[in-house]
């Protein structure tokens, strides 16, 4: 069971690139763990193609069910970076030149003495009241409007983001975590973390097999985002109980 208060957050990956293999995704992993780090639950992540009618769908279905939603990727300077304009259609707001992001960019590109084209100035839009999301590697910025964040997909600058994230939203959560190993199977303690799971309040139980050419046992990992102490008791209850079948 999850304490109500808990802050749940999805990721969208959005990039026809992802699906079709030519690039290995590199950021769901690094932003996972970084929500993990915040106490913000993340409860789902999808893949989807650079196409306006599937990204609309998908963002107007989620910003539903969860407090944040993450997306990556689709928000550069080409003719298939759709993301900014489909998350306007979402949102139902129009898609606009943001003065902001459009001064960021000219400092960015006169700092490099590259010029901004028409292609480039095509990063500054963004669905209208958007916030940004500064982005510290390459100029060209983020956005937010209303529960959705959006980050470009190449990790330095999603990570980048990510960082600036968590400062826009300032969630307090801490997440507890313990774990425990034993060489037993999980077919042997499967009872034992059903009945640990229902005990105790607030707490979650994953079991993970151990293995490294043959079976080695299980990685118990008990955590919460909002009770310590009962993560503290659902070990001892785990341990006690696997101890008397070993």
């Amino acid at each position: 069971m999850l304490n109500k208060k808990i802050k749940s957050a999805s990721i969208v990956i959005i990039g026809n690139e992802i699906l079709s293999g030519r690039t290995q995704d590199k950021n769901i992993n690094y932003i996972a763990k970084e929500l993990f780090k915040s106490g913000i639950l993340l409860k789902y992540v999808c893949v989807i193609p650079d196409e306006k009618k599937i990204i609309v769908n998908e963002i107007r279905r989620l910003k539903k069910k969860f407090d944040f939603i993450i997306t990556t990727g689709g928000i550069g300077p080409t003719h298939d970076d759709i993301t900014a304009e489909s998350i306007s259609l979402a949102v139902k707001k129009s898609y606009v030149l943001h003065k902001d992001a459009y001064k960021e960019l000219v400092k960015y590109y006169k700092k490099i003495k590259s010029d901004l084209t028409d292609a480039r100035k095509k990063m500054a839009y963004m669905p209208k009241g958007s916030k940004l999301i500064k982005n510290s590697v390459s100029g060209a910025p983020g956005f937010q409007i209303e529960n959705i964040f959006v980050f470009a997909g190449i990790p330095s600058i999603a990570e980048a983001m990510t960082k600036e994230f968590l400062k826009i939203i300032k969630v307090k959560n801490k997440f507890y975590s313990t774990s425990i190993t034993t060489k037993l199977f999980e077919s042997k303690i499967a009872h034992i973390l059903e009945k640990a799971e229902n005990s105790y309040h607030d707490v979650s139980i994953g079991s993970y097999p151990i293995y490294d050419g043959k079976p080695r046992g299980v990685e118990i990992v008990i955590s919460s985002m909002a009770n310590k102490a009962n993560v503290l008791k659902a070990k001892k209850f785990i341990s006690s109980q696997i101890n008397k079948i070993i």
